[in-house]
């Protein structure tokens, strides 16, 4: 369920863009943190079909889905992607994963990339 909610708020940032607009083809490139553990070509057959809905059924789609890698600043000074981590599906629900630092093992992190929703480019034509 939570696929739907994000893919929903790339829809209303589109929506927003288009500021009424009534584009015949959309160009959209979107960033996806692995740790949302959405699949990207869900993402893309539901974005596809919401615009769709939206704009009308003759609108065509240039859709590129990218994962984005974690990458973490631990107390440790690691700083850098961590390739070894878990989430499942309803751990994605909840908002949580199974990871820790590469170089001294720690839970104790921030995350500099690898949970977020980005835009990164857009055209209508």
């Amino acid at each position: 369920m939570h696929d739907i909610a994000v893919i929903q708020g790339i829809l209303d940032a589109v929506v927003k863009e288009a500021k009424g607009k009534k584009p015949k083809e959309i160009k959209l490139e979107v960033g996806i943190g692995a740790l949302k553990n959405i699949q990207a070509d869900n993402v893309k057959f539901w974005l596809e079909e919401m615009l769709k809905k939206e704009f009308g059924p003759d609108l065509k789609t240039k859709i590129k889905v990218k994962e984005i890698c974690p990458e973490i600043n631990c107390k440790c000074g690691f700083s850098g992607k961590v390739s070894d981590f878990n989430v499942t599906h309803e751990m994605a629900h909840l908002g949580t994963f199974e990871m820790h630092c590469p170089k001294c093992k720690s839970h104790d992190f921030e995350i500099a990339k690898g949970n977020e929703v980005l835009i990164f480019a857009l055209e209508f034509k």
